[in-house]
């Protein structure tokens, strides 16, 4: 009888079991914001931020995708409509997430500033800011942080260095990275808004360091 030269109980790459192991990040995919009805949402955006429509699925049938969004059971009945636009001079791209079947709520939610409930905003670095607050401040079915005369740009006070630890430092050592954190921080201006989608967001303005 020939003697195969396979061996085989050994076992090749492919037999390796996987092993659980730390995400390897290639970059910022994108934000999603669920809607009521996406070609509004997409004016809306236009008007809001200046986005720009990128493409779009209209009532988009794919099991796969309900499947993956945690709708195994319902995924043959789903029935979804989403756009991507892209928010000009950053590299974020909205992804807005119309559901038509299976339905959820359908109105938002409008949490306060300090309410624990996930992420709370998505900040955008800006160059105008005071006519931006104007912009913001004249949408409609947009809402200020805080709705009363009183609330505007505000600067962020004085940060000291000693305010301001890193991580690699105990929380007595301070160098040059304090000092200089401490002055950005000192120098920003910024201020909320909330989306008609209950989306919370930032326009800040002072720096480019932290953040990129």
């Amino acid at each position: 009888m020939m003697k195969s030269n396979v061996n085989i109980s050994s076992k090749s790459a492919c037999d390796t079991p996987l092993q659980a192991a730390m995400p390897k990040f290639a970059g910022v995919s994108h934000v999603c914001i669920f809607v009521d009805d996406m070609m509004e949402a997409v004016d809306y955006y236009q008007k809001l931020l200046g986005v720009v429509p990128d493409h779009y699925l209209s009532h988009w049938k794919n099991e796969g995708f309900f499947k993956a969004g945690g709708f195994v059971k319902e995924a043959a009945d789903g029935d979804v409509s989403i756009a991507f636009v892209n928010i000009p001079g950053t590299k974020l791209t909205l992804e807005l997430m119309q559901y038509h079947s299976p339905e959820g709520r359908k109105e938002p939610i409008f949490f306060a500033a300090n309410d624990v409930s996930g992420a709370r905003h998505v900040a955008l670095k800006i160059t105008n800011i005071d006519e931006a607050f104007l912009h913001i401040k004249s949408m409609p079915d947009t809402k200020l942080i805080n709705e009363t005369e009183d609330y505007q740009v505000f600067q962020i006070s004085k940060t000291t260095p000693d305010e301001v630890h890193f991580f690699d430092q105990k929380t007595s050592e301070t160098d040059e990275r304090n000092q200089q954190t401490a002055k950005i921080l000192s120098e920003v201006r910024y201020f909320y808004f909330i989306d008609k989608y209950g989306l919370q967001w930032e326009f800040e303005q002072g720096h480019t360091d932290i953040g990129d």
